[in-house]
């Protein structure tokens, strides 16, 4: 898995949201949008790969504590990242998560190579990724937590971890959009090719659970 940070302008991140019953969570000035991917090796549907681009997000109007929120936004219910793509190269991890949690998946071709000192993901017909192992410092890793739509209704979900993650390379990556599609839109609308990271984490021993969400309640603002 590597997770990538973005700080953008808040005001691109709230186009992105439409009519949702959310708003970018601000801090020091900027919205915070994250690239994830990951290289699944070994889950109950099989082996495949996914990428998922988010921002994090309050309800709006809400008011959380940020220093809450960086303590453990597990008990802050106000707060996620929302998850605005989710391209995968599986058809069983498309309809299992759309189904059961609403995330946006769609298949795709999806080519990653983890390796030690490096990371290379293309998304097929979209963009290249690559990454180069920086200094850095492990930490326990945090968990993901998401907001989707299922039905109109607004669902949060806390994914639990269990392994330890790597800070570090950041100024390493280089993300070239080379093609359409919804992931590359999302990536474009939001500058990500042309803004530098804040910062990037991975590890090679990802350990996760996806438990069902929980209803929160119609999503109409």
């Amino acid at each position: 898995m590597l997770v990538i940070g973005y700080r953008i302008e808040p005001a691109i991140a709230t186009s992105m949201l439409r009519n949702l019953p959310l708003e970018p969570l601000v801090m020091l000035g900027r919205a915070l949008v994250l690239v994830c991917l990951f290289e699944y090796r070994d889950t109950t549907i099989g082996p495949y790969n996914e990428i998922g681009v988010g921002i994090y997000v309050r309800r709006r109007g809400t008011a959380p504590s940020l220093w809450r929120v960086l303590r453990d936004s597990r008990k802050i219910e106000d707060v996620g990242l929302y998850v605005v793509n989710l391209p995968v190269s599986a058809h069983a991890a498309l309809t299992a998560g759309v189904e059961i949690w609403g995330y946006p998946k769609y298949v795709a071709g999806i080519a990653t190579s983890f390796q030690q000192d490096k990371i290379r993901v293309t998304l097929e017909s979209e963009f290249v990724l690559t990454y180069s192992r920086g200094f850095g410092f492990e930490i326990n890793g945090p968990p993901f937590i998401t907001f989707t739509l299922l039905k109109n209704r607004l669902l949060r979900t806390i994914v639990e971890v269990g392994h330890r993650v790597r800070f570090g390379g950041a100024r390493c990556i280089r993300l070239s959009i080379n093609g359409a599609g919804p992931t590359a839109a999302t990536a474009k609308a939001l500058g990500l090719d042309a803004v530098r990271p804040t910062f990037a984490f991975r590890t090679d021993a990802m350990k996760a659970v996806l438990p069902a969400g929980k209803d929160l309640g119609a999503s109409a603002s």
